[in-house]
């Protein structure tokens, strides 16, 4: 999906996700990645970032590492605005996709919601229910895939125990 993606627009913004040009140079996925590892913090070891929301340090990579038979490999989503904050948001980049146009579905219904400004209701902290309906992801959630990657903070962990909870079957 990711390599489609970019050989249909390169680079691309959609609502506040900023998607990286593919190859080097300035907002090139290379060179993003080599300056995100020289800072020598994880989890930039174990994934490929591929965008961010626009103007902030809120990125999104995919996991190599935890890749499925079909090479298709799981998205983190990796604050380090102010402190690091590393969670899974997608069994796939096609399934981020899915959830941040269900996400943008939702904003209206916010109470702070105006249209062409920001919402202090961000993605993926105010979608836990919404990811929570990517069974491949929850899947790989209780199974520990994300172990090692997934940040101990309080926040994070929350989070992780909402999306769970919310997941149909559990």
């Amino acid at each position: 999906m990711l390599a489609s993606l970019y050989g249909r627009t390169g680079r691309a913004t959609l609502g506040d996700f900023v998607l990286y040009r593919p190859g080097a140079g300035a907002d090139g996925a290379l060179d993003v990645n080599a300056w995100m590892r020289g800072q020598g913090q994880a989890p930039f070891a174990s994934c490929v970032l591929f965008g961010q929301v626009a103007n902030l340090e809120y990125y999104y990579g995919v996991a190599p590492g935890l890749a499925d038979a079909h090479g298709v490999q799981p998205v983190l989503y990796v604050d380090v605005q102010e402190e690091l904050l590393v969670v899974p948001v997608a069994s796939s980049v096609e399934a981020l996709f899915r959830q941040l146009a269900g996400f943008m579905d939702l904003l209206p219904e916010q109470p702070d919601f105006v249209p062409g400004r920001c919402s202090t209701v961000m993605f993926p902290f105010a979608a836990a229910e919404l990811i929570a309906q990517d069974r491949p992801l929850v899947d790989m959630m209780r199974a520990g895939r994300f172990d090692r990657l997934v940040t101990r903070d309080e926040e994070s962990q929350r989070w992780m125990q909402q999306v769970l909870a919310a997941s149909p079957g559990r």
